[in-house]
């Protein structure tokens, strides 16, 4: 519950400390943070950087997808590297803590963190850090487009490029401001009769554009099935700051296989993950020790969930993960039941502050297994039932399962069917929740919808 007032600010307003629920368990003495209000609005004194000291304090590798070459050394910003794979490599080299300074770009497959194959893994705690604007890493790279239509079905153009799991239209964006996405068809008669379309028949690939024009790698975007930042066990704690990341098989962000290390995502987000043939996550973290920690990150319009977290190593689960201010919408593109906007399974603890789910497939927020959230300013509206995707999951904002608890502190609902759904032996507790008018609850035999 809310405290008394700690301080007035200059604007007059009373800025209160949130305590934790009566029985929550995250470890506050490892990983310190206190919660305030401030009017209207939830902030947090969490430091992303603490976690990332060592790497911010190590040696600096250059990298500048206009300017840089990856012959060069890469240590000073006049002689910078060309790709992020290439910096990785030698700050694992060197054998310490290091960080990646990269120039605002858009880095295909061929500059970004995979160098046309698996993820070059950094093996040293390490800090990814975009610098005069954002950076794009996409699961692609340009093709060769021709100028002619194709004779067979002149409203497709053909390249060559199999392999595919999303295609973009880089002049067309949707009301949330994400890429408007082509949809795939069944054959290239069907590509050529529907406007926005594509198709791939052994390696070739038909695209028929929405507004008619030729596909040109400037008004074209082809993600393929292939991983985009993906670390398994080797790798060590990573910090990243203001990288937009398109695509990715296995989730845009993919962690997985157990190792101990702390994972910072600041200014972040994971877009169009996953694909028809693969219903994956935009950020997917699996059995990680340590503190996931997500900062003003947005994960939308993947194949399955926006924010996907997993802890499949048995005993207590030591993946703590934290939301600070993120969004995660328009989630579920293909098919397969609940796809959320965050959600945690097997007795995960979490905390999401100031967080916006809306527009996914199933249940905006969920929990499965024993896992406990606390939501505090949290926002959820206009789920989708994912009933047309082979579910039978109603239009839901927050919902439980199994023994989740959560604990939901000054939250709000709208725009979805049901606020609250509390299923087998799960419990879900307010203080201040607000639900949108008409919307109802639902509640199991065995679960429960309380105060506290």
């Amino acid at each position: 519950m809310e405290t008394a007032a700690i301080k007035i600010a200059g604007d007059g307003q009373a800025v209160r400390r949130i305590t934790p629920p009566d029985g929550f368990p995250f470890p506050f003495s490892t990983y310190p943070l206190a919660i305030t209000r401030r009017g209207g609005r939830f902030a947090t004194d969490f430091d992303p950087e603490s976690r990332a000291g060592a790497a911010l304090a190590g040696p600096a590798y250059y990298v500048d997808i206009a300017t840089g070459n990856d012959a060069n050394a890469g240590t000073s910003a006049g002689a910078p590297l060309r790709s992020i794979h290439k910096a990785t490599q030698l700050g694992n080299a060197g054998g310490v803590p290091f960080q990646v300074r990269v120039k605002s770009g858009t880095y295909p497959r061929a500059n970004n963190f995979t160098n046309n194959g698996t993820m070059v893994i950094p093996t040293q705690p390490v800090a990814y850090l975009a610098e005069g604007g954002r950076v794009t890493s996409w699961s692609g790279n340009d093709l060769v487009w021709p100028a002619t239509p194709d004779p067979t079905y002149p409203n497709c153009y053909v390249a060559a490029r199999g392999n595919v799991t999303f295609v973009l239209d880089l002049l067309a964006n949707t009301a949330d401001g994400d890429r408007d996405e082509l949809r795939k068809v069944a054959d290239p008669a069907a590509c050529h009769a529907t406007a926005g379309s594509w198709v791939v028949v052994g390696s070739s690939l038909y695209v028929h554009r929405a507004d008619g024009l030729a596909p040109t790698n400037a008004n074209t975007r082809v993600l393929l099935v292939v991983d985009s930042f993906a670390l398994d066990g080797t790798a060590k704690s990573v910090y990243l700051r203001g990288f937009d990341f398109e695509g990715g098989s296995n989730g845009g962000v993919f962690v997985h296989d157990a190792a101990t290390r702390d994972l910072i995502f600041v200014d972040c987000s994971a877009k169009y993950a996953g694909g028809p043939s693969n219903p994956f996550d935009g950020f997917r973290i699996l059995d990680t020790t340590g503190l996931v920690a997500f900062i003003r990150c947005t994960a939308a319009a993947a194949a399955k969930d926006g924010f996907n977290l997993h802890w499949s190593l048995g005993g207590t689960p030591a993946l703590f993960h934290l939301s600070v201010d993120c969004i995660g919408r328009n989630n579920g593109r293909y098919s397969g039941a609940s796809n959320n906007g965050l959600t945690g399974h097997d007795g995960l603890v979490g905390i999401d502050i100031g967080g916006l789910y809306f527009g996914n497939f199933g249940p905006n927020v969920v929990s499965i297994g024993a896992s406990r959230l606390w939501c505090v300013g949290t926002r959820a509206r206009d789920s989708h039932s994912d009933v047309s995707l082979g579910g039978i999951g109603p239009s839901c904002d927050f919902n439980t399962q199994d023994t989740t608890i959560f604990w939901l502190e000054s939250t709000a609902s709208s725009g979805s069917t049901l606020t609250l759904v509390a299923d087998g032996q799960s419990t879900i507790r307010t203080r201040h929740h607000a639900s949108g008018p008409g919307q109802g609850y639902q509640v199991g035999v065995s679960a429960s919808i309380l105060s506290f």
